[in-house]
């Protein structure tokens, strides 16, 4: 919001009626400032950056795919193993459900008010190309490419949600990787995000690599200086995990809902704001695997110019948890 700057004369000295009139004038401008800061404050910041409020939380979530802004590309997306046993390598076709939600965080009195009419798009990758397939309801595509792409709704005001059973040979288990991607028609009603990941089918017995993730989902559009806010996506392949995050806190400030929302599920370890540090648990099992973090901005001056910089403003590490 750009604010423009009067000069005013204090020199001069105004007659009784021109006083008046500029009176009236000054409560007509603080009136239009304040119904347009707060108009400003409502929008989560300029370019998207989604609150943990209740109110402004996207209403759009999966058990397996995160959030993403809109522009953000493939190689971005969290990595998240699927986990099988030995056996399962010999059967002739294996399978696991995607779920989609039009509720947040698992609640399902935070609902979408409007429908949400999006397209699921599942791509096989480093397999044979056969024997793979995905269902939905009564739909049943067979990948054409090694891509299946289905259309679904969630109907808004009440608690809906879409499965997709995701059918594979059970000896790719170990070298399938499946992207999924849910894109909604209507960015807007879901603040401009789609759900995505990479999704790895793998044996309890073979080397399951651990990975941690802490990426900007913002950076696919712009430069940080134009941003008000972040949104920050840290994420956890499997299992559970002691997570540090830590942020320049003479810059940035991390969304208080959020932390309270930790606190509610007795997830933090400890905590030292003032100095931008965060400890705590997670544990994909209980769907505390990922999260998305918003930023706000305190000293707008000291914002990196591109985001390798800025990366260095906020780092999250995970150590895996013995199973």
């Amino acid at each position: 919001m750009i604010m423009k700057e009067y000069d005013m004369n204090l020199s001069e000295k105004p007659n009784k009626k021109r006083t008046a009139v500029v009176g009236i004038s000054l409560v007509g401008v603080l009136l239009l400032v304040i119904a347009t800061y707060a108009a400003y404050t409502r929008q989560a910041y300029q370019r998207g950056t989604a609150r943990n409020r209740d109110t402004e939380i996207v209403s759009f979530t999966s058990n397996y795919l995160q959030l993403y802004t809109k522009g953000s590309s493939g190689n971005a997306y969290v990595a998240k193993n699927i986990v099988y046993g030995t056996d399962e390598k010999k059967k002739e076709s294996v399978s696991f459900n995607i779920h989609v939600y039009n509720y947040a965080n698992g609640n399902t009195s935070l609902v979408s008010q409007k429908d949400i009419t999006y397209t699921m798009r599942i791509e096989f990758k480093n397999g044979a190309g056969n024997g793979y397939k995905v269902e939905s309801d009564t739909t049943s595509i067979t990948p054409d490419n090694n891509v299946c792409e289905i259309k679904k709704t969630l109907i808004g005001r009440t608690a809906n949600e879409d499965v997709f059973t995701v059918t594979f040979p059970g000896n790719e288990i170990d070298k399938l990787q499946i992207t999924a991607t849910a894109i909604p028609e209507k960015a807007a009603l879901t603040n401009n995000q789609f759900l995505a990941a990479t999704l790895v089918p793998c044996t309890t017995a073979s080397k399951v690599t651990f990975r941690a993730e802490g990426i900007f989902l913002d950076k696919a559009e712009g430069k940080p200086e134009q941003y008000d806010g972040f949104n920050y996506g840290i994420s956890i392949s499997s299992g559970a995990a002691d997570a540090v995050l830590t942020w320049n806190a003479a810059v940035l400030e991390i969304d208080k809902f959020f932390v309270e929302k930790l606190e509610t599920q007795n997830l933090i370890t400890s905590k030292d704001l003032a100095n931008g540090e965060l400890k705590f648990k997670m544990d994909q099992s209980n769907g505390t695997g990922d999260f998305l973090i918003s930023f706000y901005i305190k000293d707008k001056s000291k914002i990196a110019e591109n985001w390798s910089d800025m990366e260095k403003m906020i780092q999250f590490i995970a150590t895996q948890k013995a199973q």
